[in-house]
C-alpha cells in the first residue's frame, strides 16, 4: 500500500473526528470561540510547532494531507509565501498565513485536538494519559483562571458521558462542569493505523519528499528539506533516506 492509499484512511479518521468536536460545539457554547479564531495565536506561539516531537505526532501520511493540498490550492503566491515562511525560521507555523490557517481542511491531528480534547489511554507519546491542555489564547486564558502565554495541564476525571460515549463532562479548576471530546477510542486507532517514525518503511519517507518537491514547484526542494530536517531524516551517500543518527 503507498503512502497516498494509507492517506486516504487518515482523511476518514479526520472526518470523524470532526463530527465529534462539530456535536462538541452544540453541546458546550464555551468551545465555540476556537472555531471562531480571530489571531491565531496556538499556531504561532511554539504552542504546537510543526514538527515530530514527543506527544505531536506529525506523521508522513499528515505531511502528505498537507502536500496535496499545497499542490490542489495553493497559487504560485501561496507557495512563494509558504517558502519564505520556512526560510524565516520564524516561531510560527509554517502554514500560518497571517493569522489563519493555510492548509486548515488538512491540519494535523495534534492541531485538531487542542483545546478541548482528553485521552484516558495510556499513551503518553500520542496523548498524555487524562491531561487537557488549557489555552493561554488571550480569549480563553482568563476564563480558567491563567495567564496569556502559560499553557496549564489539568487531569480531570469523567462525571458523565453523552448518548455516543465521544463526549465526555469534566469539573476543571476555575470551570463550572464542562462538555471536552473523550479523544480515548481515537488515539488507539492513531496508534493502530498510524506507525511510529522509526517503525514506517523508509520508502514512505522517500515517497513523501518527492511528493513535496511535486507539491512545492519550483521551490519544492526547500519544502521537502524543511520536511527532512523536522523529521529527523537525512539523505544518505547512495540517494536512499535514513534517520540521523
Amino acid at each position: 500500500m503507498t503512502l497516498a492509499e494509507k492517506s486516504e484512511w487518515l482523511k476518514d479518521f479526520r472526518k470523524r473526528f470532526n463530527d465529534e468536536v462539530k456535536l462538541l460545539y452544540s453541546e458546550e457554547p464555551f468551545w465555540r470561540a476556537c472555531e471562531k479564531c480571530t489571531d491565531g495565536y496556538c499556531c504561532s506561539h511554539k504552542i504546537f510547532p510543526v514538527k515530530q516531537s514527543t506527544g505531536n505526532p506529525f506523521s508522513a501520511e499528515e505531511w502528505w494531507l498537507q502536500m496535496e493540498y499545497v499542490r490542489d490550492h495553493f497559487s504560485a503566491e501561496d507557495k512563494k509565501q509558504l517558502v519564505q515562511n520556512i526560510l524565516s525560521k520564524r516561531a510560527a507555523c509554517i502554514f500560518l498565513f497571517g493569522n489563519r490557517c493555510g492548509v486548515h481542511p488538512a491540519r494535523t491531528w495534534a492541531c485538531r485536538i487542542h483545546p478541548y480534547v482528553v485521552s484516558y489511554h495510556p499513551a503518553p507519546d500520542l496523548f498524555p494519559v487524562g491531561e487537557l491542555a488549557l489555552p493561554s489564547c488571550p480569549t480563553l486564558a482568563s476564563s480558567f483562571g491563567i495567564k496569556q502565554d502559560e499553557l496549564t495541564v489539568q487531569n480531570p476525571a469523567p462525571m458523565a458521558r453523552n448518548a455516543t460515549g465521544g463526549l465526555v463532562k469534566v469539573k476543571l479548576r476555575k470551570r463550572k462542569p464542562m462538555w471536552v471530546v473523550d479523544a480515548t477510542s481515537y488515539v488507539k486507532e492513531l496508534q493502530k493505523h498510524v506507525p511510529l517514525q522509526r517503525e514506517r518503511p523508509i520508502t514512505d519517507w522517500e515517497e513523501l519528499l518527492a511528493f513535496a518537491r511535486e507539491a512545492g514547484g519550483k521551490d519544492g526542494e526547500i519544502l521537502a528539506s524543511y520536511i527532512e530536517l523536522t523529521q529527523g531524516l537525512t539523505c544518505l551517500p547512495d540517494g536512499r533516506v535514513g534517520f540521523e543518527a
